[in-house]
């Protein structure tokens, strides 16, 4: 179905509609609702009301992507079988994304794409050039072309990049490393840095002891963590509740308390913890996310319930965490 355009923001409008989309079939519970930032199809001019997934040019030909099936007037009557020719069609799209460098088109479609299953080999390609456009996107000093996600922000008198950073939904130590700042206390009005639309969110997959990274919706990141023995880390849905770095260790099962900074610490130097909301994790709050003395135990089932990172792992998510906005879901 052709559509009309009305100046530059109906044209960002078919990206919103794809991220849009990725939300609510990727990572998290309708309770989480409030949780997400983003911009949607309501935030743009658009006319008439929207009945399709494809996004098109200038031209209105159906766009980079024509041969993704429409869902039309009935989206009921989209199959499963239409389902994976979507799919299919989708990684296809994100493939010429990156060949015709649009960063963005390519992210937005291989995030849809894994959002709706993918079989091994097709998943580890959408995952791999996920992390690959995080770094590229996200990670980095430079914004892309109708980033959604990103864009540059001129320092005001006054600001601080704790304030620009609450603006944002992230961290004043995230906006300190993609924008090379060495002092986040000190910055100077008028310089022009990168900043990100967040918050990130983080879901935990038991089976493959993994640990996912998403920007809002979009999938940027991936560790290996460690998790409770006999499966004594709950399901379910938690919100960041605060974070420490180098904590205390007090024992929950009794013994010597362990101070911050000894080697010995159990916990390293970063603990992110973390309130039950949803599922088996409502009214728990006593785990956390942290680091480890024992590598060795990533990819095992050895804690008493919490998630163990690499060292080095946990302090870059540390910095991307945000404490009342970030949530983390653990599922099987």
């Amino acid at each position: 179905m052709a559509r009309r355009r009305r100046g530059k923001r109906g044209r960002l409008a078919p990206l919103a509609v794809v991220c849009g989309a990725i939300g609510l079939g990727i990572v998290f519970r309708d309770s989480l609702t409030p949780l997400f930032s983003g911009r949607t199809a309501n935030d743009f001019d658009v006319v008439p009301t929207l009945t399709t997934d494809r996004p098109e040019n200038d031209a209105l030909d159906g766009g980079p992507h024509a041969d993704v099936p429409e869902r039309g007037e009935n989206p009921a009557a989209f199959t499963e079988n239409n389902d994976t020719q979507r799919s299919s069609a989708l990684l296809e799209s994100a493939r010429r994304g990156l060949t015709e460098g649009d960063p963005v088109l390519a992210r937005a479609h291989f995030s849809e794409a894994l959002g709706r299953g993918l079989s091994a080999q097709a998943e580890m390609e959408a995952r791999t050039e996920l992390r690959k456009l995080g770094r590229e996107t996200i990670f980095s000093s430079a914004v892309a072309k109708d980033d959604p996600y990103a864009s540059y922000y001129t320092i005001a008198p006054g600001d601080s990049l704790n304030k620009i950073a609450r603006r944002f939904d992230v961290t004043a130590e995230f906006l300190a490393l993609i924008n090379g700042i060495r002092d986040p206390h000190r910055i100077q009005a008028g310089r022009r840095i990168k900043v990100v639309q967040g918050p990130f969110h983080v879901r935990v997959t038991k089976s493959t002891h993994t640990l996912d990274v998403f920007c809002v919706n979009t999938f940027v990141e991936h560790f290996k963590v460690g998790l409770g023995a006999e499966d004594s880390t709950p399901n379910g849905t938690w919100v960041v509740k605060s974070k420490l770095k180098n904590p205390t260790y007090f024992p929950p099962r009794g013994g010597n308390i362990v101070a911050a900074d000894d080697p010995a610490n159990p916990l390293g130097e970063r603990w992110i913890g973390l309130e039950g909301i949803d599922g088996d994790a409502v009214g728990q709050a006593r785990y956390g996310i942290h680091g480890t003395v024992d590598p060795d135990s990533i990819g095992k089932n050895a804690s008493m319930g919490c998630i163990r990172l690499h060292n080095d792992d946990v302090a870059r998510l540390f910095d991307l965490l945000v404490a009342k906005k970030s949530s983390v879901e653990i599922v099987e």
